[in-house]
């Protein structure tokens, strides 16, 4: 499932996540992704990591390789 899929929801309805994603890479400016998104039962954490970085960077290509200074990722709720 791509990022977008998971991140679109329909209207007034959002994932059970949220999450931030930034990216650093020399000679690039950071990137930050952000959004919502709902893991497939069985999910881990690091699962849920590996598929947003790779979305993220098939999104923005420039960005593949790219060191990780922050992820979080925490039910969307207050």
């Amino acid at each position: 499932m791509s990022i977008e899929q998971q991140t679109q929801q329909s209207a007034g309805q959002e994932g059970s996540h949220f999450f931030v994603l930034t990216l650093e890479k020399r000679d690039q400016p950071p990137l930050t992704a952000e959004g919502t998104c709902t893991p497939h039962p069985g999910s881990t954490r690091q699962s849920l990591y590996r598929m947003l970085y790779d979305a993220v960077t098939a999104k923005n290509p420039r960005m593949a390789g790219a060191a990780v200074t922050f992820f979080l990722v925490e039910p969307n709720r207050l």
